[in-house]
């Protein structure tokens, strides 16, 4: 995928809708998430950590629950409560954006450059070193 891509979501603790242009101009770090996935358990509150030591304008990082495959929103709330997860999570419609990405399975992180084209897909195998050397790239373009 690189064509450009767009959507609006839902901000969980705001309710707020947020789109992705908003971020025009920078690049995107985006990952698909549910609370019951084992892989998710480790790589949510990893992505959280570097979200909370970067704290840059550089770049945007998003959380997407995906609604669709989730158990619950109490077992949703739950896991960002008990993991303290400080990344603006959005709720997915169903699996719209998911599949809008072409996503297989969760987690799924896709780093999208500041036009916002898709620029690697790293899913529940890849990890979080190679992320962090995706991310690397998106900051030095």
């Amino acid at each position: 995928m690189s064509e450009k891509v767009n959507f609006s979501l839902r901000n969980i603790a705001n309710h707020q809708l947020v789109s992705l242009s908003d971020f025009t101009g920078k690049p995107v770090i985006l990952q698909f998430w549910v609370s019951w996935c084992p892989d998710c358990m480790r790589e949510v509150p990893l992505l959280n950590q570097f979200y909370e030591s970067m704290r840059s304008e550089q770049i945007v990082v998003i959380s997407i629950n995906v609604s669709g495959r989730e158990g619950s929103s109490e077992q949703r709330d739950e896991f960002i409560s008990r993991n303290h997860i400080s990344i603006p999570v959005l709720k997915d419609k169903g699996t719209e954006v998911y599949d809008q990405f072409g996503c297989k399975g969760v987690p799924t992180t896709v780093l999208l450059s500041a036009d916002h084209t898709v620029q690697e897909v790293y899913g529940d195998k890849d990890t979080f070193p190679n992320m962090l050397h995706g991310i690397s790239g998106l900051l030095t373009r």
